[in-house]
């Protein structure tokens, strides 16, 4: 079911429907049309000689054109985003829907249909109750970090009250995370007991597209006396393939998960904490080695501004894995299992200069439990109104090849991004 393909076409044919349509800027702006974009140019390559190789020596080398519209018809707000991509890295040519959809508002009642990016939580580059789709493959390899997460077909209702309020989205199509192939980046296999890569490359098995495989997300929120909470539900699937099939391919294995979140003023800073529980309901007592187990995820953090235009933000997190001995046990590779409860360390420091037009970046994650990191230093520099550079590096490490991020310890890599936007 693709919706943003018919809403495309009713964003189309509305705008020509237009009494008095024209190629003339003037008249555009008349209709309250609305045209942005951009056009940008992205080169990334390895620094580590990598044994496990890759189908390239770069990391990155796109030349991307965007195109966003925005346009109000009797009083449906829609909205239009696509992407023109190509990446000589991978040899990948696409045209990407990033967003097409209708919004209309109704008394306290906000509907948007079509495909959109959606994302709620507290965490910065953590994900715990935010389960709508990632894309690993852009993160790693310097992409904008809006690239991060992907978009969904979906409907999303929201409302609002003085009380309440209650968001609700159901994807129709489940929409799995964008994963780590083995074209781009180098990975852990256990079936191969060492860093792999392609050919060949992973091929997941999906659920079958039907109403029942759709994916049903609820957030109810508020804000009371300065505090944010958050309440959160979802029905679905994980979203990387940690499960098998019979035949024993990759696929994904169902989840419902259950979570809350709260946010407030602390100290001259932001504190948050968050949780959540996720409950693999294919295998309740863990026992099933083709099943991911249940699991039980914390974070807690804190940003402050450490003097003028230095902020830092640190965040702790915990992911314990339920019955872990039944897991062990019944595992075909217990040896690459993670620990029952792996702790994991986040810092982030950004520094801004020269009237808010430099921006110093670094990103640390670090897990003690692991013995494992991942370091995201960036720069960038905002040159006027319509140009902008990027440059920064993806630095991995660990003493062991299967942890978390040990594993893609060989796919170092640097990158640099041109954009002019329009």
């Amino acid at each position: 079911m693709r919706i943003f393909f018919l809403l495309s076409l009713c964003m189309l044919s509305s705008i020509s429907l237009a009494d008095d349509w024209d190629d003339d800027w003037e008249d555009e702006e008349e209709q309250g049309i609305e045209l942005h974009g951009f056009i940008e140019a992205g080169l990334g390559t390895y620094t580590d000689n990598n044994v496990a190789k890759t189908n390239s020596d770069l990391s990155l080398a796109e030349l991307t054109a965007r195109l966003e519209l925005t346009h109000m018809w009797n009083d449906i707000d829609l909205k239009l985003k696509g992407d023109a991509h190509a990446d000589g890295a991978v040899n990948e040519y696409a045209l990407n829907i990033r967003e097409a959809t209708a919004k209309y508002s109704i008394g306290d009642l906000d509907i948007t249909v079509g495909r959109q990016v959606l994302t709620w939580g507290t965490g910065d580059l953590l994900f715990l109750n935010d389960m709508f789709p990632k894309d690993y493959q852009s993160f790693f390899a310097g992409r904008d970090l809006e690239y991060l997460k992907t978009p969904s077909d979906a409907i999303k209702i929201g409302y609002f009250s003085k009380s309440v309020n209650i968001d609700l989205a159901w994807m129709p199509e489940f929409e799995p995370d964008v994963i780590l192939t083995g074209e781009r980046f180098s990975y852990f296999s256990p079936m191969a007991g060492q860093i792999v890569a392609a050919p060949p490359h992973i091929s997941p098995h999906n659920p079958s597209e039907k109403i029942s495989n759709g994916e049903l997300a609820l957030r109810i929120y508020d804000t009371v006396d300065g505090v944010e909470w958050a309440l959160y539900g979802y029905r679905g699937f994980w979203g990387q393939p940690t499960a098998a099939n019979a035949s024993g391919d990759p696929t994904f294995a169902r989840l419902n998960s259950y979570g809350a979140s709260i946010r407030s003023s602390v100290f001259s800073g932001i504190a948050n904490a968050e949780i959540s529980y996720y409950q693999s309901s294919q295998d309740k007592d863990g026992t099933d080695f083709r099943i991911p187990n249940d699991q039980l995820r914390f974070l807690i953090g804190y940003e402050r501004e450490l003097i003028t235009k230095l902020t830092m933000g640190l965040q702790y997190y915990i992911e314990h894995t339920m019955d872990y001995d039944q897991l062990l046990n019944n595992s075909m590779f217990p040896q690459y299992e993670q620990d029952e409860s792996r702790h994991l360390i986040t810092t982030r420091f950004n520094y801004i200069m020269q009237r808010d037009k430099l921006n110093f970046s670094l990103f640390v994650f670090y897990s003690p439990t692991d013995n494992d990191s991942y370091l995201r230093p960036s720069v960038s520099y905002r040159i006027d109104d319509s140009w902008s550079v990027d440059v920064g590096a993806n630095i991995f490490s660990g003493n062991k090849d299967h942890t978390f991020w040990g594993q893609f310890d060989k796919n170092d890599n640097i990158y640099g991004r041109v954009r002019f936007s329009f």
